[in-house]
């Protein structure tokens, strides 16, 4: 935060010399730089700084020279610091594509924060020596996937600290803050605030911030056939009900021989791919099913799910048995005509 560069000068002329005749000036001596400006200027009255403050502060300092001495006189000085501190923000997740820093709610992620030009030392201002890292959780609208940043950040923050030192800060997160009653189903943004703090009448204000998309867990349903059926001749249309799906995603409905999934090599019925900025939910109907099935026999459907973040069920597979080869047991009969032949 920058102190005010307007300086009251008083004019404390040293009683050793005369003010009728006394020349006086400012000299301003740039603490980082070493630049020294003189300014001439009255005996009473205030005047802005003749140059900006930079990062080390100015010695600001009132003087007096008696031509009829020919000699000069420090009167006052003042050593005037100016701080506005720098952050940078950055979320870092396991999903390298999306317009935006984007996860899942159930993933882990971390923000990287660099701070610069903090000020060290004893009794300095808090304004001077830290910033205030702000944490804030905004939910979807229901029906919307879309959050207004102002409004996203103007609450009460989930959390909030102070960083004191210059460099590199990383916070790791196992999973988002985000809840709901089912917490795989959480969604929404967060957004992280770094702020510059008030001083004076300075306000606080905000030097950096970045945020997450946070979509929640895809679940799924297959329907026309449960777990047990056993299937005779036609095979029943099946429907897919595909929850929350993530936004770059791969789903299968896969089909397997038996009831063996993990490590089974299965036959894909349909593949649904999707590249959206969006979570999406969508209902499927199949009717490839029957052409995958070439003999009788117990069979295994499941409905997969690929992400950045592993292959995942996204419901309990469904065993059934089919067997549609008609069997006939014959029985031998004889027949005689009373003769005996």
């Amino acid at each position: 935060m920058k102190q005010a560069l307007t300086l009251l000068l008083l004019a404390a002329v040293s009683a050793s010399a005369d003010s009728s005749t006394n020349l006086h000036f400012l000299r301003q001596h740039q603490q980082s730089s070493n630049i020294v400006w003189d300014m001439p200027v009255g005996l009473v009255g205030q005047s802005p700084s003749a140059l900006g403050l930079e990062s080390g502060g100015a010695l600001f300092q009132l003087w007096a020279v008696s031509p009829s001495q020919s000699r000069d006189y420090l009167l006052d000085q003042k050593l005037v610091g100016a701080y506005l501190p720098k952050a940078d923000l950055k979320v870092v997740t396991l999903d390298p594509n999306g317009k935006v820093p984007r996860t899942r709610v159930d993933q882990p992620f971390r923000v990287e924060i660099h701070v610069s030009d903090l000020l060290t030392g004893p009794g300095l201002p808090l304004a001077a020596s830290s910033v205030l890292l702000e944490r804030h959780l905004a939910y979807f609208p229901a029906g919307k996937r879309v959050i207004d940043p102002v409004k996203a950040v103007s609450g009460t923050p989930d959390s909030s600290g102070y960083l004191s030192a210059n460099g590199q800060h990383v916070m790791l997160f196992p999973v988002s803050g985000l809840t709901a009653n089912d917490p795989t189903k959480a969604c929404g943004e967060e957004h992280f605030v770094i702020h510059a703090l008030s001083e004076d009448s300075n306000a606080q204000s905000q030097i950096a911030s970045a945020m997450v998309q946070v979509w929640p867990v895809a679940s799924g349903e297959i329907k026309g056939i449960k777990s047990g059926d056993k299937l005779r001749f036609e095979v029943p249309q099946i429907e897919l009900i595909l929850n929350d799906l993530y936004p770059r995603s791969d789903t299968y409905l896969m089909l397997y021989k038996g009831t063996q999934v993990a490590g089974a090599e299965g036959r894909i019925v349909n593949a649904f791919p999707m590249d959206r900025d969006a979570s999406e939910s969508h209902v499927l109907r199949i009717s490839e099913l029957e052409s995958k099935i070439e003999e009788d026999g117990i069979y295994t459907l499941a409905l997969i799910s690929e992400t950045v973040f592993g292959r995942e069920l996204l419901c309990s597979p469904v065993t059934f048995n089919i067997r549609r080869t008609l069997q006939v047991n014959a029985m031998q009969v004889g027949f005689s005509d009373g003769t005996g032949r």
